[in-house]
């Protein structure tokens, strides 16, 4: 063993030299981890390490500087799966989904095992072999319509041989039952015979982890629609529609830090084609990882919209098993972003093979999602301001006010009684007209008296200048002289990146200011005042509140938006501050201002894991010359559900001992007070229930 422990080491310290040679531009591949198969525990660990890699968050950049990841790759648009004059209800039959999903009742037999699998106890050993199941049923199913069934098998086998990672093939009933746990593969198996699916299920009754991807085992041996029952009851994904009726809903939006969407940023819109009878699905299950949506985010009332779920449950003699449904074909990959979608599927397996993992939170320890409120002021503000402030600090928040400067004397006792209270004060404009295509001399002119107006009044911003443009009427040259002035963060709108969360950008070498960047802040949801003012009230208060939850639910910045002087009564804002009143756990309640200085902090900050002397080991890095203001967080993915996690530091004095759980897979490390440096610490997981430690 300590010769293979040696051999992992030294292998794994000569990959990581090549890893900065195979970064892709949106997702960090590697492709050389076989090796690690071959050597047992430790070295199916490192193998998890190598395959992190693909698991960096990409490094976001505004839209003004890189294409959308949404463009569709040239020349593999797929069209049609089914051939002319075949039925369209050869996957699902007509009208399934209708009246309001009453109709998804489940039609098939149960899956049951007449026999109990004895397991070996309910806590979860490491699994390496992952096996990809090419159904004979499948196949023979798929070509009585004249598809290929080889695509979504080849998919797989390529994904899989790109990346080094071992596994077989099978095409029988009989090796699918014999196949030792691991991690089984269903490339979108639609029709399966009883005899393949209790091999499915006893396959999880041994600990086996599942991925499935799409319809799976909804039609039989024959062919005959059986219903969502083995989804459901053994794949735990309970299927409740899907996008047919819903042209617009073409993108699937990640949750950031999730156990399986990590490496990709909250909310990030993943662009797929729209192919008639193969529509992404929509359910229900333990835990969401995706939604499928509108390029808008809009949220769909009364509609559950996940189309990735997972899960862990104690099968019926009590061993545990993990299970990942991706809603969505793998015909739908030859189109979209391959990097995401490999970086989806890699993640997946690498969940379900137990591995643990650690990436660097989105935000503070310990919160998982971001709330600020940003007011726009090109009215006098007033006591009726005050008056809302007052809600607004009752959840224990503060807000940012964006002011036309024309009107400072006007609002200077109310701004400075706001700003006692712990409001901040930023820059709309110097009078209420947008900017966007005025000559870059006006624009530069205009942003200077702004800020010379701010400063007659005797009123100050925050210490990290903010701006948002009147009507957002702001172009390229608006953001270029912004950075130019210096100004510390501007508010831009949902077209402005594909993700829910800010992105940092270079300065100019001419910029007025010591620090390195200016960070935009995206503004993705909907103004409540408008959706409530544009139609039926309460509709629009749902749509908003929808969106809101979604925005809160994927770990992203959710910053509400809206005018001074309100025109919605303190009964439809109610329902709205209970929510983000439900969110104080969870949520941190942050300045724009804060939001953006902490995104400037966060970039000096890295984390992984390797492997020493048998015991794996977190690496911190820190850069600059001061520590962090606020405590950084280390996500780590737990080997198994309610885990506790120990750390011991390794040559230095730092502690960590604040450990908190984010749900039954995953726990945030408080890297609080860290001088500058790099620091390691060895890992230690125990089948305790995580808790935090103080």
């Amino acid at each position: 063993m300590i010769i293979e422990i040696v051999q992992a080491c030294a292998y794994f310290v000569k990959v990581q030299k090549q890893i900065n040679a195979i970064l892709t531009a949106q997702t960090n591949m590697i492709s050389l981890a076989s090796h690690f198969f071959q050597l047992g525990w430790l070295s199916v660990l490192a193998l998890s390490l190598l395959l992190q890699a693909c698991g960096s968050p990409r490094t976001l950049v505004a839209k003004s500087e890189v294409s959308s990841g949404a463009t569709p790759i040239a020349g593999s648009k797929i069209a049609t799966l089914m051939p002319p004059g075949k039925s369209t209800e050869f996957f699902i039959p007509k009208d399934f989904f209708k009246s309001n999903n009453k109709t998804t009742k489940n039609t098939g037999p149960p899956v049951t095992l007449n026999t109990p699998i004895v397991g070996t106890g309910n806590t979860p050993t490491v699994k390496s072999m992952i096996w990809l199941y090419a159904s004979p049923t499948a196949k023979a199913h798929a070509e009585s319509a004249g598809i290929d069934f080889k695509v979504q098998v080849r998919i797989w086998e390529t994904f899989l041989r790109k990346y080094h990672i071992p596994y077989k093939t099978i095409t029988s009933v009989d090796a699918l039952e014999s196949s030792a746990p691991g991690v089984i593969v269903l490339p979108s198996l639609v029709a399966l015979t009883e005899r393949e699916k209790l091999a499915v299920a006893k396959f999880r009754a041994q600990g086996g982890g599942v991925l499935a991807t799409w319809l799976t085992g909804v039609r039989d041996g024959n062919g005959a629609w059986q219903g969502f029952s083995f989804m459901e009851n053994v794949l735990d994904a309970r299927v409740v529609g899907d996008t047919a009726n819903e042209e617009d809903a073409n993108f699937l939006m990640t949750y950031g830090d999730g156990p399986i969407t990590f490496n990709l940023p909250a909310g990030q819109r993943i662009w797929f084609e729209r192919v008639k009878d193969i529509y992404p699905l929509r359910m229900t299950g333990q835990q969401s990882a995706a939604n499928i949506l509108d390029w808008s985010r809009n949220s769909v009332l009364d509609q559950a919209i996940n189309t990735i779920v997972i899960g862990e449950k104690p099968q019926t003699n009590g061993v545990m098993s993990r299970s990942v449904v991706l809603g969505y074909p793998e015909r739908l990959w030859m189109s979209t972003s391959p990097a995401e979608m490999e970086a989806i599927a890699h993640n997946a397996l690498l969940w379900l093979l137990r591995q643990p993992s650690v990436h660097l939170g989105a935000w503070p320890y310990p919160f998982t999602n971001a709330v600020s409120v940003a007011i726009d002021a090109p009215e006098v503000v007033d006591e009726v301001d005050i008056k809302f402030s007052k809600r607004i600090e009752l959840l224990g928040a503060r807000a940012t006010y964006y002011l036309v400067t024309e009107n400072l004397l006007k609002s200077a006792e109310s701004l400075k009684k706001l700003q006692t209270q712990g409001h901040e004060l930023a820059f709309m404009a110097d009078h209420f007209e947008g900017f966007k295509g005025q000559p870059e001399d006006k624009q530069r002119k205009r942003l200077l008296d702004m800020q010379q107006q701010m400063k007659a009044s005797g009123l100050q911003t925050g210490s990290d200048h903010g701006f948002a443009a009147p009507m957002d009427a702001a172009d390229k040259t608006t953001v270029a002289v912004l950075n130019q002035l210096g100004m510390g963060h501007y508010l831009a709108l949902n077209d402005a990146t594909d993700a829910r969360i800010p992105v940092t950008q270079p300065r100019p070498s001419s910029a007025i200011t010591d620090e390195p960047s200016m960070v935009m802040l995206p503004r993705t949801l909907s103004s409540p005042e408008a959706l409530m003012n544009e139609g039926d009230p309460e509709d629009g208060l749902r749509q908003f509140l929808g969106e809101l939850e979604i925005s809160l639910a994927m770990g992203g910045l959710s910053l509400i938006r809206t005018p001074n002087q309100s025109l919605l009564s303190e009964e439809e804002w109610q329902p709205i501050f209970d929510r983000l009143k439900g969110n104080s756990k969870n949520g941190w309640f942050a300045l724009t201002s804060q939001v953006a200085q902490w995104w400037r902090e966060r970039s000096r900050v890295s984390v992984s894991m390797d492997i020493t002397s048998g015991t794996p080991r977190l690496t911190v890095n820190l850069t600059g010359t001061k520590p962090l203001s606020r405590s950084a967080s280390a996500m780590v993915n737990l080997p198994a559900a309610h885990s506790s996690l120990r750390l011991f530091a390794d040559g230095h004095p730092h502690k960590l001992t604040t450990i908190t759980a984010i749900d039954p897979w995953r726990v945030a490390v408080s890297l609080e007070n860290l001088p500058p440096g790099t620091y390691r610490w060895l890992m230690q997981f125990d089948p305790l229930i995580a808790t935090a430690v103080k």
